[in-house]
């Protein structure tokens, strides 16, 4: 274990970390639900378009159809009636009429309202897509404050001054013919393989356990802020 792994400020900054990537991914749910929300209420605009509009299709087809005068007993009534006032009732003509233009109000209304909750839904959208790469970038801000950069280099230097010194001592071996032929298939594949990850091969171990235990654990940590890393 590093020094610096027990340091109370190291702790904290990773603890830090943790709650930062916890308050990204929280951010993220909350602007999923947002535009969950937008898009129903746009959605909703649109079912109440369309109801508008066949009512008022149907409207404007009866409308010829429809008497201009009020029925003869409205009339009646209305001069039987006492006052100074004559008040007859429309024709149903002119209530039709009157309901399309209510109707025709109602619909641009309704569209309007509409094109917002799109335009709203857009732009929450976009919001989902700033947040994730907030994630992303959290996420990588607790791998680099977990001390697993400083864990993975401690003692690397002298590892791999041993591997190349092996790796010398068996090509010259192999060079001269001093390989056991038992050894000889896995000599061979050993030296005639990439020599070691690096940032120009990193596609040549992308398959490799240790390489997807980390991609593993990176994505499971856009998931979970308190999921473990590898040891």
């Amino acid at each position: 274990m590093l020094v610096d792994e027990v340091k109370p400020d190291t702790l904290a900054e990773r603890a830090a970390a943790r709650q930062a990537l916890a308050d990204a991914i929280s951010a993220v749910d909350i602007a999923r639900q947002r535009l969950a929300e937008a898009s129903r209420a746009a959605e909703a605009g649109w079912d109440r378009a369309i109801h508008i509009g066949n009512r008022l299709e149907r409207l404007r087809a009866e409308l010829p159809q429809l008497p201009a005068t009020p029925p003869a007993g409205a009339i009646l009534a209305a001069l039987t009636t006492a006052g100074d006032v004559l008040e007859v009732e429309r024709s149903p003509r002119a209530k039709a009429q009157a309901e399309i233009e209510g109707l025709e109000a109602s619909l641009e209304s309704v569209r309007r309202a509409r094109d917002v909750a799109e335009q709203e839904a857009t732009r929450r959208k976009e919001a989902i897509g700033t947040a994730e790469a907030h994630v992303k970038r959290m996420a990588a801000a607790v791998l680099q404050s977990s001390g697993a950069t400083e864990r993975l280099l401690h003692g690397l230097l002298d590892l791999e001054r041993q591997v190349v010194e092996r790796r010398l001592g068996l090509a010259f071996l192999l060079r001269h013919g001093a390989v056991p032929v038992a050894l000889l298939a896995e000599v061979g594949k050993l030296l005639d393989g990439y020599a070691l990850p690096a940032r120009a091969t990193a596609d040549h171990w992308s398959r490799h356990p240790t390489t997807t235990a980390w991609a593993g654990a990176l994505k499971e940590l856009e998931r979970d802020a308190d999921a473990p890393l590898p040891n």
